[in-house]
């Protein structure tokens, strides 16, 4: 059964399996792949103004954010990559290794977004819970948060909020990235449930058969966007 993200409008729907088997989907159903900044607004938005089915519904499960990946290059670099086309691309017949896209030769390079050295990430993606000034200081979830430090505080705020009342953590918003590849590759950011903490992991499989795509329609992402 899909989840019950909309009410009452279906401006968010589920495709739930592999990540490169439902994007194709996604698109041809001319909807937008979730980014995390979106999923972030939506968890905000959700807290006092939807049902509690809807509710649990945003802040009880994970998602795979289409919209946004994480590329790894050979010398243990990495780069935020936000709306990357070659995430929207995804499709059967994309070369994957262990779970990642396989990026040609050069590519990398052309990638556009923050770069962050083997070094930045081994201090700020240490696959540990953060405190909440950490989360609030960390330039990776800040580049999620597409640069809006506002938007980031007002999250990291909901999540230790909630988290501290319905299961006593005092530490949430972890960070995971992959290990130097043996060749330049993608992968998508997957964002955790709030009870893992609201964790981001960007070591996840596009070829996992419980993926968990959120397509978006173009009316209800053009709102979103125009919040920034």
């Amino acid at each position: 059964m899909s989840l019950q993200l909309n009410e009452p409008r279906v401006d968010y729907k589920e495709f739930y399996g592999a990540n490169h088997k439902q994007m194709p989907n996604l698109i041809a159903d001319g909807r937008v792949p979730m980014s995390v900044s979106g999923l972030m607004r939506k968890r905000l938005e959700v807290l006092t103004g939807g049902s509690e089915d809807v509710k649990s519904a945003w802040h009880d499960n994970y998602f795979d954010t289409g919209g946004d990946g994480i590329g790894y290059n050979t010398n243990g670099n990495a780069k935020i990559v936000l709306d990357s086309k070659l995430a929207r691309d995804l499709n059967k017949k994309s070369k994957l290794r262990n779970g990642a896209l396989v990026l040609p030769e050069g590519m990398y390079k052309s990638l556009e977004g923050p770069e962050f050295t083997r070094d930045d990430l081994g201090k700020y993606a240490t696959s540990n819970v953060l405190t909440l000034d950490e989360v609030k200081s960390n330039p990776i979830w800040l580049a999620l948060a597409r640069g809006d430090q506002d938007l980031l505080n007002e999250y990291a705020d909901m999540v230790f909020a909630q988290t501290k009342q319905r299961f006593g953590y005092d530490k949430n918003m972890g960070l995971w990235v992959s290990g130097k590849p043996k060749e330049p590759n993608m992968r998508l950011w997957c964002v955790s449930r709030l009870g893992c903490g609201s964790s981001a992991s960007g070591d996840s499989y596009l070829d996992c058969s419980n993926g968990r795509l959120v397509g978006v329609a173009p009316e209800a992402h053009s709102s979103t966007e125009d919040k920034k």
